[in-house]
């Protein structure tokens, strides 16, 4: 007799569009999550074809379609499935599709490239620093930007005593009061654009994200979405299928 397919509850759980990994397993250390009408614990594996998971009361099933848009997020939206405080979302600027969220965030005065699905599994996966999957910035800043702000930037500046450092950086355009940047990040910390910039003791005027795994919102205005082709989203599963 074979063994059952088990997964881990926070897979399970990623798998069915409820939430990314991380998230989901604070989802399940919060209480929310009930395995077989018990309280779920971390680490606590299932086999989807006989067990029942619920989240604050509603039973949860693993969805075998996944969906995948790519939104020009405007300024002035958060980068959440929903907001205590009633701002808008970027789910609010899509069709009603169950179980989607955003892949990673964009502050809610940063525009620019978003990914948004239900495929929590591969959304983990381009969120992980270990892949390192490339994200470029255009950033106005203040005055001149000289090479040694450059050379500062690619070596590596500390941000909350982790050395946070671009891949990339790039001079788009100079002009008597500006400079234009283009940074390509790997890591993606919390803020990382602007404390880097800060951390070179330059003024940020703008930032957008242009870029993200090689997707870009080409053609599409702040707000307008599209859906990812399936040649795009089988290239996202290459891209973190060889680590």
């Amino acid at each position: 007799m074979s063994e059952p397919l088990t997964v881990r509850i926070n897979r399970f759980l990623a798998e069915s569009g409820v939430a990314p990994r991380r998230k989901a397993d604070l989802l399940v250390a919060a209480g929310r999550v009930t395995l077989n009408g018990r309280t779920a614990v971390t680490g606590d594996k299932i086999d989807p074809t006989k067990d029942t998971v619920t989240v604050d009361g509603v039973a949860v099933t693993r969805t075998e379609e996944k969906v995948w848009y790519l939104l020009n997020k405007p300024e002035g939206v958060i980068s959440a499935v929903t907001d205590r405080r009633g701002r808008k979302t970027v789910v609010d600027l899509l069709p009603p599709t169950p179980g989607i969220f955003p892949v990673g965030r964009l502050d809610q005065e940063v525009e620019g490239v978003l990914l948004l699905t239900t495929d929590g599994d591969l959304a983990h996966r381009l969120t992980h620093p270990s892949f390192g999957i490339a994200k470029v910035y255009r950033v106005i800043v203040a005055g001149y930007f000289p090479a040694d702000k450059i050379r500062h930037i690619k070596t590596g500046v500390e941000i909350d005593g982790h050395l946070c450092r671009a891949r990339d950086v790039i001079i788009t355009e100079e002009k008597q009061t500006t400079t234009t940047l283009e940074l390509t990040l790997s890591e993606g910390r919390k803020h990382e654009v602007k404390e880097l910039i800060k951390g070179v003791d330059s003024l940020l005027l703008h930032l957008e994200r242009i870029s993200f795994a090689g997707l870009t919102a080409q053609g599409l205005k702040p707000g307008q979405f599209r859906r990812l082709t399936p040649a795009e989203v089988e290239f996202l599963r290459k891209l973190t299928s060889s680590k």
